[in-house]
């Protein structure tokens, strides 16, 4: 880092976003926070991967391309917590201290909301299931409660959409995470 004294003034849940049912970083914003070039942190990953086992580097250290500021294609890492430990564990210095342990925080944080949105997900599933289920029995009785059936349909699609949106563990919002 440039001053190693001065510890940075970072939104550490812009860190990390969610990544399928995972919570990962970009070797990137490694490079960021830390105050390091970008290659140097790819050389320190590429060094890891000699080190740890195949499945370790395999599961927590992913080779994907993005597109730089000159519209080239570069390689970047997509990193799990525990590739982000095994990096970054090596930097020294009170701000890189401090970084780290935000960072965990920030970990923590993002996985503590997903957990709470999938079991959102599941309840607003089942109750929806429940009326799902009896919306589909009017439609069976008789003519005046297939027309019913027919109006709830388009109500049961849209509430449909909706927890499929909440139960998505990729979709928080920015205004859903506190500052550190």
């Amino acid at each position: 880092m440039n001053n190693p004294s001065v510890i940075p003034a970072f939104n550490f849940h812009d860190m990390v976003m969610p990544s399928g049912d995972r919570v990962v970083t970009t070797s990137l914003k490694v490079a960021e926070y830390f105050g390091k070039a970008h290659k140097n942190v790819l050389r320190a990953i590429k060094r890891l991967e000699g080190e740890c086992s195949p499945d370790f580097s395999r599961l927590n250290f992913e080779p994907v391309e993005y597109l730089d500021r000159k519209g080239e294609m570069r390689l970047m890492y997509s990193i799990t917590k525990d590739g982000w430990m095994m990096l970054v564990m090596g930097f020294t210095g009170k701000a890189a201290t401090a970084i780290k342990e935000s960072y965990i925080s920030a970990f923590n944080w993002m996985t503590t909301r997903l957990i709470q949105r999938q079991a959102m997900g599941e309840e607003l599933q089942h109750r929806f299931a429940i009326k799902e289920t009896r919306s589909k029995l009017k439609g069976t009785i008789g003519s005046r409660l297939m027309n019913e059936r027919k109006k709830e349909k388009r109500v049961l699609a849209v509430e449909h959409d909706h927890i499929m949106q909440i139960a998505q563990p990729g979709l928080l919002f920015n205004d859903e995470r506190p500052d550190l």
